[in-house]
């Protein structure tokens, strides 16, 4: 048996691997480990690394913050934002993290310490995923100005143009239904 595993951002659906072999999460009370014939639970996601693997595979992906159910052999992820690791590049990400480093200093609030926490984890996992070297189980197409496509989660609906337009009361001869 495999697991079918749904990534869905407030965008779009972010992530749909429909024959995963086991998923780490990372939760609110540490790491929870996914395999098929899972009890069902949901869960609350913290700001962490969610792994999916295949047996040909594995996917790293930041997750922050979010829900995940777990029900027959499918889970659902519902995150405020995540972003695939292995587009993370290590030189960007540890530039970020000095950055944030140096704003903690001068303003010590917690906005800047999830943003340094927030850094910390993109450079670990940027510097992982380069240090592995394993195949990854999705590319994600890229657009004409070499920027990740963006599905939407819904299909665009047609547009009917030829909607009936407002028509002014012709008996009271006023444009207005309240006048």
């Amino acid at each position: 048996m495999s697991l079918e595993v749904d990534l869905i951002t407030p965008e779009r659906l972010f992530f749909h691997e429909p024959a995963a072999e086991s998923v780490l999460v990372p939760t609110t009370q540490g790491q929870l480990g996914i395999f098929s014939g899972h009890a069902p639970l949901m869960s609350l996601v913290g700001m962490g690394e969610l792994r999916v693997r295949t047996p040909e595979a594995e996917e790293s992906i930041a997750v922050y913050g979010g829900i995940v159910r777990i029900c027959c052999d499918h889970i659902t992820l519902l995150v405020d934002s995540a972003e695939f690791a292995y587009d993370l590049d290590p030189e960007t990400t540890y530039l970020a993290r000095l950055a944030a480093e140096t704003d903690l200093q001068s303003n010590a609030c917690p906005e800047t310490r999830l943003a340094l926490q927030r850094a910390k984890l993109r450079e670990r996992l940027a510097r992982r995923v380069q240090q592995l070297e394993a195949p990854r189980l999705h590319s994600v197409p890229l657009d004409e100005n070499g920027l990740p496509k963006i599905a939407p989660m819904v299909p665009r609906l047609p547009i009917e143009l030829d909607a009936p337009h407002y028509k002014p009361d012709s008996e009271s001869g006023q444009d207005s239904p309240f006048g």
